[in-house]
């Protein structure tokens, strides 16, 4: 499989959840949760974009003056 995206899916208790977005040899896509910390190392190794949802960039943006 190849690695399509990471996406930053949710914030809650203060902790970040991500998924890697798969793509399989045969054309299927697969969603794994995984570390934001990781998932963010994986996608600059691979050169895959970094998503955020909406939902989180709402949660954070009045903290960061956004």
């Amino acid at each position: 499989a190849t690695l399509e995206r990471i996406v930053i899916t949710k914030l809650e208790f203060n902790t970040f959840f991500a998924s890697l977005i798969l793509k399989t040899k045969e054309g299927a896509r697969c969603e794994v949760d995984a570390r934001p910390s990781d998932s963010i190392a994986v996608a600059i190794r691979a050169e895959a974009p970094i998503f955020v949802s909406g939902e989180v960039l709402n949660q954070v943006a009045p903290t960061y003056g956004l």
